[in-house]
């Protein structure tokens, strides 16, 4: 049977299925707009924050149980800079023939032109990230003195001269990390979370602008990668996401590619943005969260579950990648 379903988006209606209005719809603060993804489709929340006219802050946190098509409309064209912790998305942009299969955790930036946008979200893979949204013309108003200073892709976007995917993508550093979790993690309210957010929007701005112009941006990653290697790489990824517990070994994964581990490491990073190594734990850790949330595991059966010997190994790095422990993560959920 197939699971996909096709909803609509807008910034105004968010999200509706023919045309009704399919998701609760909350204002916790002025200028910010919560949507509750409803049982039939899945669990989580969408998040919008109004930060200036033209410049949006998004929070995205869910798990669909069928695959998702958004088709969007009444969208003016964007610019997104993105930071997906987790996810796995088909999406074709601004009349690109091709699409773009993105993956795991990384940041990127894209061009958007709703008339020929496309984004399909795959089910049972949780949906997390940070996104900010600018108008071509607000970009300008906190980046016109630099302009000249940032890579060709920049002024082509700004001039909605892109067809394509994300014309950037790269790893999440340990400071965009910790401003992605102090902005999920925001619990101020009134004046003082509208300038923390804000502050931490612009820092976000400001740490991937200053990755992308001191990289080279003449092709995406993903294009120079052979399409043979290219699908033996998704094999592999495929063989780690149904068997995370016990995952093969890298020669054992290499050999499954026909290629050396070094190459089969190289190839994963340029498609994934992460070694092979990197996806397995981030995978892992997002299983984690899930089962410790959202089903009630205790610490020490999800830490077995997810192929962790050790409980106070897995406490440590379940903490460095989510900014809590995992006993506390429990506490927090259990309290809400």
């Amino acid at each position: 049977m197939d699971k996909t379903i096709s909803l609509e988006f807008s910034y105004n209606n968010f999200i509706t299925h023919h045309g009704e209005k399919i998701c609760t719809h909350t204002e916790p603060e002025p200028n910010e707009f919560s949507w509750l993804c409803p049982r039939e489709l899945g669990y989580g929340n969408f998040h919008r924050i109004k930060i200036r006219p033209g410049f949006d802050l998004w929070l995205t946190d869910c798990s669909f149980s069928r695959d998702i098509i958004f088709k969007n409309y009444d969208i003016p064209a964007t610019i997104q800079f993105n930071f997906t912790l987790s996810g796995h998305y088909r999406v074709r942009l601004n009349g690109s023939p091709n699409f773009e299969r993105y993956f795991g955790e990384f940041h990127g930036i894209s061009y958007y032109n709703d008339e020929y946008a496309y984004c399909r979200l795959i089910h049972d893979v949780p949906a997390r990230s940070v996104s900010l949204t600018l108008q071509p013309d607000v970009f300008l108003t906190f980046y016109k003195e630099h302009l000249h200073l940032m890579p060709p892709i920049i002024h082509d976007m700004i001039r909605g001269k892109v067809n394509t995917g994300y014309l950037y993508q790269s790893t999440i550093t340990p400071a965009i990390r910790e401003a992605i979790h102090q902005i999920s993690g925001c619990r101020l309210q009134g004046i003082a979370r509208r300038l923390f957010l804000e502050s931490k929007a612009l820092e976000l701005l400001s740490l991937q602008l200053d990755q992308i112009c001191t990289s080279s941006l003449s092709s995406p990653p993903c294009a120079r990668i052979h399409p043979q290697d290219k699908k033996q790489v998704e094999g592999v990824r495929d063989l780690l996401d149904g068997n995370l517990e016990t995952p093969p070994s890298l020669q054992q994964l290499a050999k499954a590619a026909g290629m050396s581990h070094p190459k089969l490491n190289r190839c994963f990073k340029e498609m994934y943005g992460m070694t092979v190594f990197q996806y397995l734990r981030t995978e892992r850790l997002n299983r984690a969260k899930i089962m410790i949330q959202e089903q009630g595991y205790s610490v020490t059966e999800t830490a077995f579950q997810v192929g962790y010997d050790s409980v106070s190994h897995f406490s440590q790095v379940y903490k460095k990648q989510f900014g809590a422990s995992p006993s506390a993560s429990g506490r927090l959920m259990t309290e809400g």
